[in-house]
């Protein structure tokens, strides 16, 4: 009779040692593939910030050019200055945030795991 028992006890811990790894390999592919997806997002941010900071470049190129006076290219560079810090700092906030989004996303199905893991331990 324990033998019985302990037999269906081994075959119910295989069968759930099995299922968890299925789920855990599961859930590891969702993340490789949220993080594809994301990184491809990140990079196109990237960019994006790229060239939109080599148009700004290039129209303040042109800008100085056009100048007539020494005040005139200087009122060029500080305006130039201010525009391109505060766009750089927009730039930086919104990649930082699709970098936490990307891992969050990521991470996702593997933490969803090691919580109902720690749940069942319980």
């Amino acid at each position: 009779m324990q033998d019985k028992k302990a037999e269906r006890k081994v075959s119910e811990t295989t069968r759930d040692v099995g299922e968890n790894a299925r789920e855990a390999a599961r859930r590891t592919q969702e993340s490789t593939s949220r993080a594809g997806e994301g990184f491809r997002d990140y990079q196109l941010k990237l960019i994006s910030a790229t060239q939109e900071n080599m148009n700004a470049l290039f129209e303040y190129a042109h800008e100085l050019v056009q100048a007539q006076s020494l005040s005139e290219l200087v009122e060029l560079c500080n305006s130039h200055s201010q525009r391109q810090l505060a766009m750089m700092a927009e730039q930086a906030k919104e990649l930082a945030n699709t970098a936490q989004r990307v891992a969050a996303d990521a991470t996702r199905p593997l933490t969803s795991v090691f919580g109902n893991e720690r749940s069942q331990m319980s």
